[in-house]
C-alpha cells in the first residue's frame, strides 16, 4: 500500500502525497493511490470519502487523520494478509467494505456491528468460527457476502433483523443445520 502520506498537508487539496495524477493520454496508471474528498459539507468543511490503494494494515498507521467520514474501502483481490481490524469501527460514515479475495483470517470483529454498512464482502478469505450473530445488528446492510471462507455452525437467527438485505451469500463454508425461520422477515431478499 501507499506509504508516503504527508500528514502535514491537507488531504483534500490534491498534493502529490495524497493524490495520484491521472495518466497522460495513451498511458495507464499503474497504481491509483488517490484520496477523494467531499467538500459540500456545511461551513465549507471537506471530509475524506474514499481512499483507493488502501490496505487494511495502513488503517492502523494513520493516527493523525480523521477517517470518520470515509465511506468506502474497495480492497478486493489485493493479497492482504492478517486479521480484520476492529478499528474499522471508527469510520462512522463508511458504507462499503469490500475485502474479498485476500488472505484475511480470524473473525469478523464485534466492533463492526456498530457500523452503518450497506455492503460487506469478506468472501474468499480464511475467516473462521461461527458466523457472528452480531452482524444482525447492521440493519442497514443490503449486500452481505461471506462465501468461500471457513465459517462453521448455523446461520444466525439474528440475520432475520436485516430487513433491507437483498443479497445474502454464504456458500462454500462449513455451515450445518436448517435455515432459521427468521429469514422469512427478509422480504427484500433477491439472492440467497
Amino acid at each position: 500500500g501507499k506509504k508516503d502520506w504527508n500528514f502535514s498537508e491537507n488531504p483534500c487539496n490534491n498534493k502529490s502525497s495524497w493524490f495520484t495524477p491521472p495518466p497522460t493520454h495513451g498511458s495507464q496508471a499503474i497504481n491509483n493511490s488517490t484520496v477523494t474528498c467531499n467538500c459540500s459539507f456545511t461551513n465549507g468543511e471537506c471530509h475524506i470519502v474514499v481512499i483507493f490503494d488502501f490496505y487494511t494494515s495502513d488503517l492502523l498507521e494513520f493516527p493523525k487523520v480523521d477517517f470518520s467520514n470515509m465511506k468506502s474501502i474497495p480492497e478486493a483481490n489485493r493479497d492482504l494478509d492478517g486479521v480484520l481490524p476492529p478499528s474499522l469501527s471508527k469510520l462512522l460514515y463508511i458504507k462499503t467494505v469490500v475485502l474479498h479475495r485476500n488472505y484475511l483470517k480470524g473473525i469478523i470483529p464485534h466492533e463492526w456491528a456498530a457500523l452503518k454498512l450497506e455492503t460487506l464482502s469478506v468472501a474468499m478469505n480464511h475467516i473462521t468460527g461461527p458466523i457472528p450473530g452480531y452482524l444482525g445488528n447492521i440493519t442497514t446492510l443490503k449486500y452481505l457476502s461471506l462465501e468461500n471462507n471457513q465459517f462453521s455452525g448455523t446461520i444466525p437467527p439474528e440475520f432475520g433483523r436485516l430487513v433491507k438485505l437483498e443479497n445474502l451469500i454464504l456458500n462454500a463454508n462449513y455451515l450445518t443445520g436448517k435455515f432459521p425461520s427468521s429469514l422469512a422477515n427478509l422480504s427484500n431478499l433477491k439472492e440467497l
